[in-house]
């Protein structure tokens, strides 16, 4: 199984900290717009992207989070190979050898279920405001 080093992870968090002003704008957030979808603070993000401050992992692990939750940003990570195949074989435990899996799909009938709560729970808010 992938293990990454301290100074790997390092080098990831850097990596990703020079990338988060274009994948701001993918997303059209402010700083703090996509702190708070981070967990990150304002002056915290600020100084992350000013290079004044290198990211922790945990930091690095909630961008990622949001990024592959939005598609034009997981197209821009895969596009300009954001962080290396090893990152994904890390977080998918894979072996150094194998393929990372790129586009990880989720059954249907899970997908279905999730649309299904999700407009429940719109119809009940639209009957209570009416």
């Amino acid at each position: 199984m992938v293990i990454l080093t301290e100074e790997e992870k390092q080098e990831m968090c850097i990596e990703l900290a020079d990338h988060l002003p274009k994948i701001r704008e993918l997303l059209k957030l402010s700083q703090k717009a996509f702190g708070e979808r981070c967990g990150i603070s304002t002056p915290r993000m600020s100084v992350i992207e000013n290079k004044h401050f290198v990211m922790t992992w945990s930091q690095l692990t909630s961008i990622m989070f949001v990024i592959v939750c939005n598609q034009k940003t997981k197209e821009y990570f895969f596009t300009n190979s954001l962080l290396g195949p090893k990152f994904l074989q890390f977080i998918q435990q894979k072996e150094e050898n194998s393929v990372p899996d790129v586009n990880i799909m989720v059954d249907e009938v899970y997908v279905n279920r999730y649309k299904k709560q999700f407009f429940d729970e719109y119809i009940k808010i639209m009957d209570n405001n009416n």
